[in-house]
């Protein structure tokens, strides 16, 4: 049974893959699971240098925002599941249980649409690299089979991920994490540098000043690092 369902799961990504003509990629992996599991949207992170996710994949606006909501404030499903290795579901945003775990949170991914967020770890010899986010737009559990499948699917984005660099086909890692959402979060990067240089202070601490900032100004993370590398935002002591 289990043999099945991983087989349904690798037959899912591939078409995806196949459909683009390319070899497959953690995008596909995001957009396959979206297909066969009954959510609203996915969502794939990796761990960043500097402690918190860097997104990879996004299936739809919904899940970008969502996503990148969690990184700027710091908290949430996707980010605990990173930070203690363990899966993290929350079926019920609207909950006071929920409220109570993401006071700030909760509320804003409720503004987006999102009603339920369950995240999985990508863990490899008991180090968590990365975290597979589903979201529904309508309070509901997963059931213990689409459970069982999303797991399969983290499985699977874990793999590329560990076998990337020594994949038999020639596509390295570079290629498992090329595309929009990557290089778009690349000049978040550089906008840390530039106020990592502005204050005289180190990469997290900026990273901290830069997602407070955008916290503040009702903006999205990715708009603010534009603005700071086209000197419409400068930030001072």
């Amino acid at each position: 049974m289990v043999e099945d369902r991983q087989a349904a799961v690798a037959a899912a990504i591939g078409k995806v893959a196949r459909l683009d003509d390319v070899p497959i990629a953690l995008d596909h992996v995001c957009r396959a699971c979206a297909q066969m599991l009954d959510v609203d949207g996915v969502s794939l992170c990796t761990i960043s240098d500097l402690g918190l996710g860097e997104p990879i994949a996004a299936t739809n606006a919904l899940s970008d925002h969502a996503v990148e909501l969690e990184i700027t404030i710091g908290v949430g499903p996707g980010m605990e599941a990173l930070d203690e290795g363990e899966t993290v579901l929350a079926h019920d945003l609207t909950s006071v249980s929920s409220s109570a775990r993401w006071p700030a949170l909760a509320a804003m991914l409720v503004g987006l649409g999102v009603q339920a967020v369950f995240a999985l770890p990508l863990t490899t010899s008991d180090v968590t690299v990365g975290v597979l986010e589903l979201y529904r737009r309508r309070p509901k559990p997963l059931t213990e089979a689409e459970l069982a499948d999303a797991q399969l699917f983290a499985d699977y984005a874990l793999h590329l991920l560990v076998i990337g660099d020594r994949d038999p086909s020639g596509w390295g890692i570079d290629a498992l994490l090329t595309g929009s959402l990557s290089a778009q979060w690349a000049r978040v990067h550089q906008a840390i540098g530039v106020v990592s240089a502005q204050l005289e202070i180190g990469a997290s601490q900026a990273y901290q000043r830069l997602r407070a900032h955008t916290f503040a100004s009702d903006l999205g993370l990715r708009e603010v690092a534009g603005a700071v590398l086209d000197g419409r935002v400068r930030f001072t002591a």
